[in-house]
């Protein structure tokens, strides 16, 4: 098997599944118990709760834990909108922004609240004049993502903090840094980010973990009310486990990152000259310059991108065709769309992602896999 959708779920880390495995079979205690079987499941959020604010420089209370990033996603611009809107009513996000930003976007505009749609260019870089543009006084709260999910694009995110403060200084900046987190460096405060949300499966911890960062003296409405829990923002009995190996996952993936990261790029770039050496006709789609080494899009001239998607999978080499979270709606990826694709190069469009796993001597075989597949696919069309 050759697997080449990290971005869409990494799988386990080895170290992360023994830590699960061990502290569900030696601690069962509910962390809000007094006695000790329930002070050590607590004590196991409390240094988690710690790694993780440590990895984002911010401070211990700053971080609440969360099912993942859409929950955080939600929790943030949901919790903010509802707490801020005696300020103003105006919402302002980028038009490629992750499912849950977006459908919770739209969500709060039917709730009476004005939204602005940041458009890009065709190598998805966000339009700065634009948002500089739709910034106004009751402007409370822009929403940016920290990497773009389907292409790896980078946002500026400091020039964009700095833009906000200047143009509109009560307006709150909400990052979608699930993409980014773990791959590259971020200190939310210093780059003027109130709210900054993070997933575990896309690093290897388990699904249904997350956490949202939330600056000092920001206010964000509960989004479960119940028992108390994580400062009374989000009740229920934690899961002290998966919280736990949050935590650790983090530790490892902030590991040797640079280095990790040279290996990625090595990746792919073992990935676009094994496809050049075997004639393959492709586009990147996206800003090469500016973007992440783990996501690489690329479309095929005149290949369905979902038969070919299936034709590797027959061979166990596993790709995506975009977002994995819009696998399951009509109308194709919304960030091509946003870039000025039509329908038929949005078709021809396919995600490969890495991992520190991946090796580049699989390369070349994915790019001989995808040399036959287009190659079988022409062959299918010319006799209709």
């Amino acid at each position: 098997m050759i697997y080449l959708d990290y971005a869409a779920t990494a799988p386990l880390k080895p170290e992360v599944l023994a830590y699960i495995e061990k502290t569900l079979r030696e601690g069962f205690g509910n962390p809000s118990a007094l006695y000790d079987l329930g002070i050590a499941s607590e004590k196991i959020i409390k240094e988690s709760r710690k790694i993780i604010a440590k990895s984002l420089h911010g401070a211990e209370d700053e971080i609440v834990f969360s099912s993942g990033g859409s929950e955080s996603n939600n929790f943030a611009l949901r919790g903010i909108a509802e707490a801020y809107k005696n300020r103003g009513k105006h919402l302002i996000c980028s038009a490629v922004e992750h499912p849950s930003v977006l459908k919770t976007m739209e969500y709060l505009e039917r709730c009476g609240f004005e939204l602005t749609r940041i458009g890009v260019d065709p190598k998805g870089n966000l339009d700065l004049a634009g948002l500089e543009k739709a910034l106004r006084k009751d402007t409370i709260l822009c929403t940016v993502m920290m990497v773009n999910n389907e292409t790896g694009t980078l946002f500026p995110l400091g020039e964009i903090a700095a833009m906000i403060r200047a143009k509109s200084p009560a307006c709150l900046f909400h990052v979608d840094g699930v993409q980014g987190y773990g791959r590259l460096p971020v200190e939310p405060k210093k780059l003027g980010v109130d709210t900054f949300s993070l997933s575990g499966h896309k690093f290897g911890a388990p699904k249904g973990v997350g956490a949202l960062y939330i600056r000092e003296g920001i206010r964000v409405l509960p989004l479960i009310y119940g028992g108390g829990q994580e400062r009374g923002l989000r009740a229920g009995t934690e899961n002290f486990a998966y919280i736990g190996a949050l935590g650790l996952a983090a530790k490892l993936s902030l590991q040797d990152r640079e280095a990790k990261n040279r290996h990625l790029y090595e990746v792919r770039r073992a990935l676009l000259d094994a496809l050049l050496e075997a004639g393959v006709d492709f586009k990147i789609n996206g800003n090469p310059e500016k973007s992440v080494p783990h996501i690489l899009n690329l479309s095929f001239p005149g290949i369905k991108s979902e038969v070919l998607l299936h034709d590797l999978e027959g061979q166990k080499i596993y790709v995506s065709q975009g977002s994995a979270c819009h696998s399951h709606t009509k109308g194709g990826s919304e960030t091509l769309t946003a870039m000025g694709y039509g329908a038929e190069e949005r078709d021809a469009a396919l995600r490969f992602s890495f991992g520190d796993e991946t090796s580049c001597s699989d390369m070349q075989e994915v790019a001989a896999a995808v040399e036959r597949g287009c190659a079988m696919i022409r062959r299918m069309r010319g006799k209709k």
